[in-house]
């Protein structure tokens, strides 16, 4: 009759516990620890779960096999709300229980994976921490057993059971009808106190301060700040690599770069390209034709959190590449520009500071690129300006406003006598007038090669007044090496020999490399011996009349030509490039 009595109050215990709700159970969801997917739903929490179950605990064990105590403990941490099971879990909580030295490692089974719970204090655990604990004899009535658990849980106490000798621990979920309902660890997860009656030896309990600080999760954001991307063109060629750069963030362990394309109804195609693991700066391979945005991504991979930069939207033209100008030491503007492919274009001039501009060159090949090369490449590409630190670039100090009337616009010789005039090296010989068929005379010679020398060598062109008025300027010559002596008539007009010849010792050897293959000989009516002559063709001054390079030396030279060879001296830009046929 005892027996009856007995199992009909156990009976009636189970139908009181199910029609109760479920103790503080969160709505189910998701989260990751170390990569894998475990339910955000505490009270369903064991030990062996595939999220951490394999993780070690200890040197031998791990926590499927004996983490019971830590998963109990966790259980209890999101049970009083100190902590949220969408950012902590059993894992997370062994983690740093291991780094704080907590849990032994013991080659020894029966000394290894041991918690030392007792040091989870409110020192170093402020939210969440161990009070005390009591023991009793497995043999105590589950009666007493359950007034003890029911006067700590009143008391506001968080409290986990010894059940199986002392072999397994059960957090306590909360008392009801003479016993007590369980969050069970374990792989046989049992639901009530009762099940383990007659194994239990003693009660663990802890406190909740949910103002206390939290020493567990990192304190600052485990998620990266989104990187700064440098600012991109907002057209481009289909020759070019886009080169994107950005600065890097704090809590950043990569970077991806995620390219999306426009298409034809205004929507996008996300991730038309991407590029994982990149490092600043990052040149990507060419697009087609079309509209792009792109973004980068900085990517924590410890916790795989990550942030995006903002988009920057760019066109990528058809047939085009960007020509990008190094100044290399200097200034230049543009610093770029979008050109079509197999043509020629106009160079900008660069600055520098007591250094004189020799040209653009290739900065593959080192090739000097000049206003009438035609493209070789077919992709983007960089010019770098080299520069001479002995002397000083010309500069255009003038402005033409069609002083010359008898220059017309469509002349061949128009864009060298308007720069000439700008860069002060030229003036008209009459009021309005520039006289473009006149010859030159040895005095104008003369004052033209010393205004060179000077500007290049200082900057400064002007002379003194002098008597005559070509003698400030011959004396100058004479001092520079430019001629040796004066000729004996100064205004005897100059074959284009003897003008070459003056003109080739106006700038030093620096300031004329060479950029054409022209060997001694190779020029049909121009004795090897002319050392001049053949330096200004290989500088690209000179070039001769027909493919052959014939120079005709004997010839009159006339201002217009004069006007030419002047503003190729003075600008690297202008030379020709050249072979000889």
């Amino acid at each position: 009759m005892k027996q009856k009595r007995a199992l009909s109050g156990v009976l009636a215990l189970v139908l009181a516990l199910s029609l109760l709700p479920a103790p503080l159970a969160r709505a189910a969801g998701t989260a990751t620890y170390n990569g894998k997917t475990y339910s955000t739903d505490y009270t369903t929490w064991r030990q062996g779960d595939s999220a951490w179950g394999n993780t070690a605990l200890g040197d031998l064990h791990t926590m499927a096999g004996s983490g019971c105590l830590v998963t109990s403990i966790a259980i209890l941490m999101c049970h009083s709300g100190a902590y949220d099971p969408s950012t902590f879990n059993p894992g997370v909580f062994r983690d740093w229980l291991d780094s704080k030295g907590y849990i032994s490692h013991s080659s020894d089974r029966s000394k290894d994976a041991l918690l030392s719970f007792g040091r989870i204090t409110s020192t170093s655990s402020p939210r969440f921490y161990f009070v005390n604990q009591t023991f009793f004899s497995v043999s105590t009535p589950l009666a007493d057993v359950v007034t003890k658990i029911n006067d700590l849980l009143n008391s506001g106490y968080y409290v986990i059971a010894r059940v199986k000798n002392s072999g397994h621990f059960v957090p306590i979920a909360r008392t009801v009808g003479g016993d007590a309902q369980l969050y069970d660890p374990g792989a046989a997860s049992k639901k009530l106190l009762s099940e383990y009656d007659g194994t239990i030896g003693g009660l663990i309990y802890f406190k909740a301060n949910l103002s206390g600080k939290d020493t567990i999760l990192p304190s600052s954001p485990a998620k990266p700040a989104a990187p700064q991307v440098g600012k991109l063109s907002s057209v481009y060629g289909d020759g070019d690599l886009i080169s994107v750069s950005w600065s890097p963030v704090s809590l950043a362990t990569h970077y991806n770069i995620y390219v999306d394309r426009k298409n034809s109804d205004g929507s996008w195609q996300e991730n038309y390209r991407y590029y994982f693991y990149t490092k600043s700066p990052y040149s990507m391979e060419r697009l087609p034709a079309g509209t792009y945005r792109i973004k980068v991504q900085s990517t924590n991979a410890n916790n795989w959190s990550y942030a995006n930069s903002a988009y920057q939207t760019f066109t990528v033209k058809e047939n085009h590449l960007t020509i990008t100008y190094n100044a290399n030491g200097g200034s230049v503007s543009p610093g770029a520009e979008l050109v079509s492919k197999n043509s020629t274009y106009d160079l900008p001039t660069p600055t520098r500071k007591n250094a004189a501009f020799l040209g653009w060159y290739t900065a593959v090949g080192k090739e000097l690129v000049t206003n009438g090369t035609k493209l070789k490449s077919t992709y983007g590409q960089t010019l770098v300006a080299k520069w001479d630190t002995s002397g000083h670039s010309f500069v255009k100090s003038k402005t033409y406003q069609n002083n010359f009337k008898d220059v017309s616009s469509r002349a061949w010789y128009y864009p060298y006598v308007t720069a000439a005039y700008s860069y002060g090296l030229m003036d008209g010989i009459e009021t309005n007038k520039f006289k473009p068929d006149k010859q030159i005379s040895a005095a104008q010679t003369i004052t033209l090669a010393a205004r060179l020398r000077k500007l290049y060598l200082t900057g400064n062109g002007t002379f003194a007044n002098s008597s005559p008025w070509y003698k400030a300027y011959s004396d100058y010559a004479i001092s520079q090496g430019i001629i040796s002596s004066l000729p004996s008539d100064m205004n005897a007009p100059l074959t284009r020999q003897e003008f070459a010849s003056i003109l080739a010792k106006a700038l030093p050897s620096s300031a004329l490399p060479s950029v054409n293959d022209v060997p001694d000989g190779s020029i049909p009516d121009v004795y090897k011996s002319d050392k001049g002559i053949y330096q200004l063709y290989r500088a690209g001054v000179l070039s001769g009349n027909d493919d052959a390079g014939t120079f005709r030396p004997n010839a009159p030279i006339t201002r217009a030509e004069v006007a030419s060879v002047l503003v190729r001296m003075a600008d690297p830009n202008t030379r020709i490039l050249f072979s000889l046929d």
